[in-house]
């Protein structure tokens, strides 16, 4: 079994409308989710409600909250942005079928690498680059985010104001 046949096998098709949450901070949910169709935010918010944007996801995506696969909360927000379709497939089935089958061992191995990879990515271009660094590799990365994702989000994305981002585009 790899996968694609646990997908398959017990993933459910789900839709979402814009504007819609498929889980919130402090949820529980114990699904890793596979991005079919539309656009979602991963976001934080702060004890006072400051929104913090973690990521943009697009088809093809994977996404879980790690901290509520291991039986805790969910540490972040995940909205969709547009009507959205996801398979949402049941960690504990991930697990189960990973502990008999080496070959989906290395592919969740691989698939929770690339998590890993993308949070230090993520880390390394806030803590090392500047907010006009950051926007140049966006849109090196994602031609055409503006056409998806509002300029107040883009903002709160790159950690700047909506008047920085709008100094930096006319630069």
């Amino acid at each position: 079994m790899n996968l694609n046949d646990l997908i398959k096998e017990f993933g459910t098709n789900q839709h979402y409308e814009k504007k819609t949450h498929v889980f919130l901070q402090g949820d529980e949910d114990q699904f890793l989710y596979v991005i079919q169709e539309g656009v979602l935010k991963a976001y934080y918010n702060d004890v006072e409600g400051k929104e913090y944007i973690k990521s943009f996801l697009f088809s093809g995506d994977n996404i879980a909250s790690t901290q509520a696969l291991n039986q805790g909360k969910c540490s972040f927000s995940l909205l969709c942005l547009e009507d959205t379709r996801l398979i949402k497939l049941p960690y504990s089935k991930v697990r189960e079928a990973a502990s008999k089958n080496l070959e989906l061992a290395n592919a969740i191995i691989e698939l929770l690498m690339s998590f890993a990879m993308k949070k230090e990515q993520r880390e390394y271009e806030l803590l090392c680059l500047s907010a006009e660094q950051r926007y140049e590799k966006l849109l090196k990365n994602s031609p055409n985010i503006f056409q998806q994702i509002t300029q107040n989000n883009i903002a709160r994305y790159l950690g700047i104001t909506p008047v920085a981002l709008s100094r930096i585009k006319h630069k």
